[in-house]
């Protein structure tokens, strides 16, 4: 028979099956990152385990020789899948391409072909010493061993090192899940050492024993440590919103995953996202402690300043639980609100513009109702004039009272000069609503002098006394309409001030960057309700005998704020000291006007 089975026969066998075993285990969770590496880590182990049972069992040198050849198949590519396995599961896997894993494999692949040419060459054993009366054989290993076992050395500490880094760098949910890993891939590499080196007598490689129980070290990570348990639950929730930033955080606060959509909201790298403190990230999309809320779902609202501009996200918070209802984790999603909360501001500004229009319709009926009666109570007595004078015209002609018919005429032109004043300001009202004009520098002492031309015949039959400033500062403003202004003011102050009106104008600087003109007269002044209404009805306040229509300090008002300033009143209702109107108007040089 050229197989003897002893105890470390069936050991080795028994190590075999529980690592296929926990093969078929693991294909339940071969969809979780790098658990495909693993069942590959794991069959190689078990062929490597159930080779070296059978290299044992063997009794002749010619079928211990093949049985090692064929174990070199498994062990020649376990110390790659385990790197591999370590890279994808601790957030390495963007290494992991076809042609880093083709590079890994190149050693591996050269060293079971050697194996099987070895008579040809002898770089694998250049010999084997075989002992019958022990069953046991030794090898002495050539070239290319050395070249080997270096490389399979080198691939261990890789790993060992990157669940090292990973240890102190990640995060605190995955250490004692890690510490598995490593003590996984340390056991198998001193036991190794001892055999490749002999620092021990025995000639027997306990390696693929070693290595079935690194895979029993690592099934107790995964089934009772959840080792592949909180990575799973948040990719699916990333595959589930991939057009949705995702950010992972452990119960550490500490950064486990971000998805692409993440990383370019916020125009950084993934890998030098994760394993930063997440109290570096959440105040760019969160209101308050995200931690005071870390048992239940919540939903805010936030902006980020990313490369493309400002953008608004809707953010929301889940739980990541294990399988025993217990809190390990949190996911924020990130959803681009941008394009719907532009839409809502649009209609809300929308709504803004159309709810003023509607206030100033509003305002522009209640306007237009006020200035209709003043107006039609204003053009009928001029219009009953009219038809009267031409009642009387008419008989001074048939009587041929010519002096007197003349003397009728010039009154009627007269009445039909006021009903045209007021069609003249209705029309400047409704164009200083509608016209858009750039304010220029105006020269105030023209357009003040020009106003008072306008009103010399009124000036000099009330015998009114006029003090004008010598000089002016220069504001901006439009002349025509500052010159109604003034014309309007002056015309107030010579109708409602003292007999004879006594007219001041002056100016002075006013607020931030601004002149205040203003004209007093010496009437009798007005209450404070009557200063209140001034500008909210067309009317005449004070003299009931009084010429006019109420129109002109409603267009002075419109015209100054039209202009960016203001029209102010005050009266200290003592009779003599009359009314102060004023109105503002910008500076036309405002570092000269803060200089001064």
């Amino acid at each position: 028979m050229n197989f003897e089975f002893t105890s470390l026969f069936f050991v080795r066998l028994l190590s075999a099956f529980f690592a296929l075993g926990l093969v078929i285990v693991l294909r339940k969770k071969r969809a979780t990152d790098g658990v495909l590496f693993l069942i590959l880590f794991e069959f190689s182990a078990a062929l490597w385990a159930l080779s070296e049972g059978f290299e044992h069992a063997a009794t002749t040198l010619q079928l211990k020789l093949i049985w090692a050849q064929i174990g070199y198949l498994g062990s020649s590519t376990t110390t790659v899948f385990f790197l591999l396995f370590t890279m994808a599961y601790t957030l390495f896997e963007k290494y992991v391409r076809k042609g880093f894993i083709s590079l890994l494999m190149v050693i591996p692949i050269l060293t079971i072909l050697l194996v099987f040419t070895n008579p040809l060459h002898h770089w694998i054993w250049k010999a084997v010493d075989f002992y019958p009366s022990m069953n046991e054989n030794v090898y002495n290993y050539g070239t290319w061993f050395w070249i080997f076992a270096f490389y399979e050395y080198l691939v261990l500490f890789s790993a060992i090192i990157i669940l090292l880094t990973s240890t102190f760098r990640f995060y605190k949910i995955y250490k004692s899940q890690l510490i598995y890993l490593i003590l996984g891939s340390i056991l198998p590499l001193i036991s190794s050492i001892i055999y490749v080196f002999k620092l021990v007598p025995s000639n027997t490689d306990f390696t693929p024993i070693v290595l079935v129980f690194s895979g029993i070290i690592i099934a107790f990570g995964i089934f009772f440590r959840q080792m592949l348990d909180v990575v799973p639950v948040a990719r699916r929730q990333t595959i589930n919103n991939l057009s949705d930033g995702i950010i992972v955080v452990d119960m550490d606060d500490r950064i486990v995953e971000v998805n692409q959509a993440f990383s370019c909201i916020i125009n950084a790298d993934r890998i030098e996202i994760i394993g930063n403190q997440f109290k570096r990230f959440h105040k760019l999309f969160l209101n308050g402690d995200p931690q005071s809320s870390s048992e239940g779902e919540f939903l805010t609202e936030t902006t980020i300043r990313t490369p493309n501009g400002v953008r608004y996200f809707e953010v929301k918070y889940s739980p990541v639980m294990n399988n025993n209802n217990r809190l390990i984790g949190r996911i924020f999603l990130l959803h681009d609100i941008s394009i719907r909360k532009q839409a809502l501001d649009a209609a809300f500004e929308s709504n803004e513009l159309l709810r003023n229009e509607i206030v100033q319709n509003e305002k522009l009926i209640e306007d237009l109702d006020a200035y209709a009666r003043t107006v039609a109570h204003d053009l009928k007595n001029p219009i009953s004039g009219v038809i009267g004078l031409t009642d009387f015209i008419k008989d001074d002609i048939e009587n041929q009272n010519w002096d007197q018919a003349f003397e009728l005429l010039d009154m009627l032109h007269e009445q039909g000069h006021k009903m045209l004043k007021i069609v003249d300001e209705l029309l400047l009202l409704a164009r200083i609503r509608q016209e858009d004009i750039k304010p220029v520098v105006i020269d105030m002492k023209v357009i003040v002098s020009e106003a008072f031309s306008r009103l010399n015949r009124d000036s000099e039959e009330r015998n009114a006394e006029i003090i004008v400033p010598a000089g002016w500062p220069a504001v901006l403003g439009h002349p025509q309409w500052i010159e109604e202004v003034w014309v309007n003011l002056i015309s107030n102050a010579l109708k409602y001030g003292g007999i004879p009106p006594r007219i001041v104008l002056g100016s002075e600087r006013f607020g931030d960057g601004q002149f205040r003109f203003w004209i007093q007269d010496n009437g009798k002044g007005l209450s404070a309700e009557s200063v209140e209404k001034l500008f909210t009805d067309f009317e005449r306040l004070g003299k009931k005998n009084v010429e006019g229509h109420g129109l002109g300090l409603s267009i002075t008002k419109r015209i100054i704020e039209k202009l960016g300033g203001q029209v102010l009143v005050s009266s200290e209702n003592i009779p003599g000291k009359g009314c102060i109107f004023s109105f503002t108007l910008n500076a036309a040089n405002k570092k000269r006007f803060y200089e001064n």
